[in-house]
């Protein structure tokens, strides 16, 4: 096999076979539990009014919302560094092992400044698995259908809102249970621990045997690998020098779709309840109802991926998120329980599906050498994002209105729209290289 961009053709034209349906069942489980430990803080923020050690203001509330999150900026930065220095699997297998545990741990908090704390010990864990695992399952990925299998993987973030959902519900809305709930992901890491490296990753590293032997045993075929130039060292500032229009882009986008989502859904229960007048526990159901609308938003991103590309799925649906989030704003000032149920689940629709989207394009954008730095870098605005979104949405409702705090938010998305459309480039169809 010659080298250059066709080292791995044996991927890039394979066909789905038992190895990537296991693939995707087991990092589709650890997706899941990334959203039922990112949503989660939704749930406890509403809950904690109610316990009498774990009193705040909106705006505190709000940055518990968000310790998890700038603790996911950090774990990008730091787990998507590892990535390409020590390889995807191990990288996540420490990503998830980080967030597990940190999970379990929480629920045992004794007031809310050390719940804030160990959320952001949860967060650096959750960001770090989140590029590094869509990293590794698109370099297994055949060319013809790489985007549309990222976007169901990310899908089960929807699983996992579902499920989180419903345990809010089956342990009576007890926030310690929820929190401890989320740690359960530890018992996939034994299967993790199966999975192969990355053989792209491995090729990098020269590590040529390993490389050929991770094919054979996948794909049944013997290829033979030439060995690699080597590649120099890539630091942040390199993705700036060298990838600067693409970086900029996904920069404003990964910052845009992660503010408008942990803006509107950390808060969500409490928009419902302060727009319908209904108790926080009714919230939750109808939580749920949006969360079931996020599953065709996959879906239905999955399908146009591979029909339209990658650049207009993703800007299309970011916008037509923004604009339920504006349909939602009027819905609320008008009092129409309908209109304000259906612009949330049309939120919930479009953003979920964007971030599939967003997620099948951004590996494909930057070379395998500098994959896991540039999906790290990326995931890192993503935490900025939606850490500032829950304290700015708690500050907007203490005195202005939730109607304007969905506002703002739709406004964001609006922008990472644009983004989109004016710097993307199309990937579909192309060789990872």
């Amino acid at each position: 096999m010659k080298s250059g961009d066709r080292k791995m053709e044996v991927i890039e034209n394979s066909q789905l076979n038992k190895f990537h349906y296991t693939l995707l069942a087991i990092l589709g489980t650890v997706w899941a539990f990334i959203a039922v430990n990112t949503i989660s803080a939704g749930f406890v923020i509403a809950l904690l009014k109610n316990d009498p050690a774990f009193q705040g203001s909106l705006t505190k509330l709000g940055s518990l919302g968000s310790a998890a999150l700038f603790g996911m900026l950090f774990g990008a930065w730091l787990f998507g560094y590892l990535a390409d220095r020590i390889g995807r699997k191990r990288t996540l297998v420490l990503a998830v092992s980080t967030f597990s545990l940190g999970s379990i741990v929480s629920s045992f908090a004794g007031n809310l400044d050390q719940l804030i704390v160990l959320r952001f010990i949860v967060g650096l864990g959750l960001g770090g698995s989140l590029p590094v695992a869509s990293s590794y399952f698109a370099e297994f990925m055949p060319r013809s259908i790489r985007g549309a299998m990222i976007s169901i993987l990310e899908s089960f973030w929807a699983v996992g809102t579902i499920i989180i959902g419903i345990v809010a519900l089956l342990v009576k809305a007890d926030w310690r249970s929820i929190l401890l709930f989320g740690g359960a992901v530890i018992l996939i890491l034994p299967l993790l621990l199966t999975l192969p490296e990355s053989p792209r990753f491995l090729l990098t590293k020269r590590r040529i045997k390993e490389a050929e032997e991770t094919l054979r045993k996948i794909f049944g075929v013997s290829v033979k690998l030439e060995m690699p130039k080597a590649a120099g060292k890539v630091s942040v500032g390199d993705l700036w020098r060298r990838y600067g229009k693409t970086t900029l882009m996904l920069t404003i986008a990964w910052f845009s779709i992660a503010f408008a989502y942990y803006g509107f859904f950390i808060w969500l229960p409490r928009f419902l309840s302060a727009t319908l007048g209904i108790t926080v526990f009714r919230s939750f159901q109808y939580f749920i109802i949006t969360a079931v609308a996020q599953l065709p938003g996959y879906w239905s991103a999955a399908y146009l991926l591979e029909r339209i590309g990658r650049k207009k799925t993703l800007s299309y649906y970011l916008l037509l998120s923004g604009i339920a989030g504006v349909g939602f704003y009027f819905a609320a000032n008008s009092g129409s329980e309908t209109a304000i149920i259906a612009s949330a689940i049309a939120f919930s629709f479009f953003n979920l599906g964007a971030w599939g989207a967003i997620y099948a394009y951004t590996p494909e954008l930057y070379p395998t050498a500098v994959r896991g730095t540039g999906t790290g870098w990326a995931g890192a605005m993503a935490r900025i994002g939606g850490g500032i979104a829950p304290i700015l949405a708690g500050r907007i409702m203490e005195v202005g209105s939730a109607a304007l705090a969905v506002l703002v938010i739709a406004v964001v998305a609006i922008i990472g729209a644009l983004d989109v459309l004016a710097l993307g480039e199309e990937t579909m169809g192309k060789e990872l290289a």
